[in-house]
């Protein structure tokens, strides 16, 4: 049996170091902190994957597929902001622990679809 082999540009590649752990990261040699690698997609893929694996949306009976693509461009920047918030990007990988997803995922999902405003508490003076 032949053991697999790893591409000739990932044996040339420069190691990544993980914030959370040191450990040295190449192509198809990650740590358990790599969420997400630049050849996978952009931000906005990214916060699309989140999305889709998270139980948070149907938790809420949400679904991804109700947010249209034109959402998602007009609302980029702040969905880049909500990544980095949440993660660490650097060097084409993006390292972060597993809970961040779900956080990533309500807080787009927030975006999306605000809860809607509780009614406020009565305040009653004793008599």
């Amino acid at each position: 049996m032949k053991r697999p082999t790893l591409p000739a540009e990932a044996v040339d590649a420069t190691p990544v170091r993980c914030v959370l752990c040191g450990q040295s990261n190449l192509p198809m040699r990650y740590c358990r902190h790599v969420r997400w690698t630049f050849d996978q997609g952009d931000p906005i893929d990214f916060a699309r994957f989140a999305l889709e694996t998270s139980p948070y949306v149907p938790g809420r009976g949400g679904n991804v597929r109700e947010i249209p693509p034109q959402w998602w461009q007009l609302h980029g920047e702040q969905i880049v902001d909500l990544v980095l918030l949440h993660f660490d990007a650097c060097d084409g990988y993006v390292f972060g622990e597993v809970g961040s997803l779900d956080l990533l995922a309500r807080d787009i999902w927030k975006l999306w679809k605000p809860d809607p405003a509780r009614p406020g508490l009565q305040r009653r003076d004793p008599v």
